[in-house]
């Protein structure tokens, strides 16, 4: 009997992403100025700074754009039903 205490699968997957860098998709569109990735290979999670550079995605980030996303849901709202604009 064969005992692998390592899965081959995430080792693989981590060595892929540190030869060639990971490859982010997103899947989340917190605004139009920040978005939630999540790498397609090793499923590492990161998100956008100010300066629009991807940075790892911690609980606290995901709270921000939690945040945020709440708030563009609200102002897309509030600007649809409540301040139309006459013609």
């Amino acid at each position: 009997m064969k005992i692998n205490y390592t899965t081959d699968g995430m080792v693989k997957k981590n060595y892929r992403c540190s030869l060639f860098g990971h490859h982010f998709v997103e899947i989340k569109k917190v605004n139009t100025h920040f978005s939630e990735y999540e790498c397609s290979v090793c499923k590492m999670q990161a998100t956008n700074d100010s300066k629009g550079k991807k940075i790892t995605l911690t609980s606290q980030l995901k709270d921000i754009n939690e945040t945020l996303f709440y708030l563009n849901l609200k102002k897309q709202f509030l600007s649809k039903f409540y301040f139309k604009k006459d013609q």
